[in-house]
This record gives C-alpha cells, structure tokens and sequence, in this order.
C-alpha cells in the first residue's frame, strides 16, 4: 500500500513521541527503527492493520496471545525472492498509545533482549532481523533508509550534537554561532573532541575550526 511523504509525517508526529516515551520507559536507546519500523508494517498507519486495529508492528498472535484479534491476509518471504501469501491472526489494540505499548511488550522476550543494549539504528535492525522479527531479506535495508529518509536518529538518546558548520577564526565562529568563545570553554570544547592538553596554539585551534567548518566539531 502506497503513502504519501505529508503522510509519512504526519504519522511521525503522532507515532514518534509515543515510542520514544514507551521506550524510554523501558530502558531502551534506538527509537528511530521502531519508528521506522511502523512506518513500514503499517504503511504509515494507512493499511487496515494499523487504523482499524491500531497494531503498527505486523505482531501476530502466536501461542501467548490472549487478547483481542483479527485474521487477515499478509506475505512472507520463506524463500529469497518469493512471497508467498498466507492469512495469519493479528493483535489487535484499542489505541495508539496501545499498540506502542504492545511493541515493547511483544519485544520484551529472551528472544529479543540483545535490541536492548543496541547503540545504532544499524545495529537494531540488524538484530531485529536476526532475532526472526520479519522474513523479507531486505527488511534491514529497508530500514535503515527510512530511518535516513525521515531523520529518524533525531530521536535516538544519547545521540552526538555538534555545532553547526561555519568558516572564521576559532573565536569568531563560536561566537557567530552563538557558543562561549572564552579560554576556559574552548578547552572543554577541546577534550570533547579528542585534545586533552589544550593550551589554546593555533594548531589545536586550527583542528578545532576546520572540525566546526564540516560541522563535526563536538558540543561539550
């Protein structure tokens, strides 16, 4: 089912703060795949699955599940390369806020406790996919580019800020860009980035400015 980008982000705003809440709640790190992730199984909440029966996941009933469901037909890719069409019993949630909750509860398994100490977007999807959370051979990659199309990472924790890029002198750019250009915050600025005996020379403020002129010199 297709959707459009305006879609997409719409249901980002409304998905995204609710996963980052939930998940947070719960100890995790990545945000930016799950959202990603609902993006996908559900079609950004366009397909039935997600805004009939608010389950954004694709989670499937299986033995343990003891609430409300719906049988509907879906694909699997048993073999790389081919979908084969099957009908499978669905979760079904009342809510938004329900079928985020019921991720994390879905994912709260032995099965899948490695997601928990993920520090990347990469690294979470790939897990996932190891785990055995979907069968499509490219459900990785798929995640990944939309978590870089839609600037997911933004909702990471822990996630590295960095001055934006600007071309002057060490001090003059600081300032421009709205940061203490004194001695003292510039060392701090100096450590962040890896130069632990900062003494203000113009070599260390030369690396410390051309970092700032690519835009990854490091906040403090």
């Amino acid at each position: 089912m297709g959707y459009s980008s305006a879609q997409a982000k719409e249901f980002i705003n409304k998905i995204a703060p609710l996963i980052v809440a939930e998940g947070k709640k719960r100890g995790y790190k990545i945000f930016s795949t799950v959202i990603a992730q609902a993006i996908i199984e559900s079609a950004s909440g366009t397909s039935s699955l997600g805004y009939k029966y608010h389950n954004y996941f694709g989670l499937k009933c299986g033995s343990s599940w003891k609430g409300k469901s719906v049988n509907l037909r879906t694909k699997e890719e048993y073999t790389v390369g081919t979908l084969t069409s099957i009908r499978d019993n669905f979760r079904v949630f009342n809510s938004m806020a329900e079928g985020v909750a019921g991720y994390y509860d879905f994912i709260s398994t032995k099965r899948y406790a490695n997601l928990k100490t993920a520090q990347t977007a990469q690294e979470y999807a790939e897990r996932l996919k190891a785990d055995g959370y979907a069968t499509s051979s490219t459900y990785v990659n798929t995640l990944v580019s939309t978590v870089k199309k839609y600037n997911l990472t933004k909702y990471d924790t822990g996630a590295i800020e960095y001055f934006p890029k600007y071309q002057d002198s060490l001090v003059n750019a600081l300032n421009a860009v709205g940061a203490d250009s004194s001695y003292d915050y510039r060392k701090r600025i100096a450590v962040k980035n890896g130069i632990s005996n900062y003494s203000g020379t113009a070599d260390q403020n030369t690396k410390l400015l051309s970092l700032l002129k690519e835009g990854k010199l490091i906040k403090p």
